[in-house]
């Protein structure tokens, strides 16, 4: 900062709240006004136990998620992802599609770590399993 290497990328420093708890995935649909969650999934990214060793993209995942409780999920819905079509429709950007948020169940709650406008992978597929044997 002080010898301007980043240029004008310098000038504005991001604090970020240090987020401590464990990582979930809900994703749901939307129309561009209504939402359909899906069941809530967490997927495991490192290869070894204790969440040591490097990411490997994915080594699997599984859907329900216990760590999501039914009011964390109301939660998740109403304040997070319907708010989140809500907003893009009052900027007049109604968003039709997938919306994938990464979140973390914090102490104080869900907090959003991330938006995606796609499927996640690997959660998807346990996603569509359960799905469609919840239909079958």
């Amino acid at each position: 900062m002080i010898d301007k290497g980043l240029s004008a990328a310098s000038d504005i420093i991001v604090i970020e709240e240090l987020l401590n708890g464990e990582g979930v995935s809900v994703l749901c649909f939307s129309d561009g006004t209504n939402i359909a969650v899906m069941p809530s999934a967490q997927d495991h990214k490192r290869l070894l136990d204790g969440d040591e060793g490097p990411n490997t993209g994915g080594m699997g995942a599984y859907c329900r998620c216990p760590l999501v409780s039914y009011a964390d999920l109301k939660f998740i819905q109403e304040k997070i992802l319907q708010r989140a079509i809500d907003g893009m429709k009052k900027e007049n950007f109604p968003y039709v599609g997938v919306l994938y948020a990464g979140l973390m169940l914090s102490k104080d709650g869900p907090k959003v770590l991330e938006f995606n406008c796609r499927f996640g992978d690997p959660e998807t597929q346990v996603i569509s399993f359960l799905c469609y044997y919840a239909v079958v």
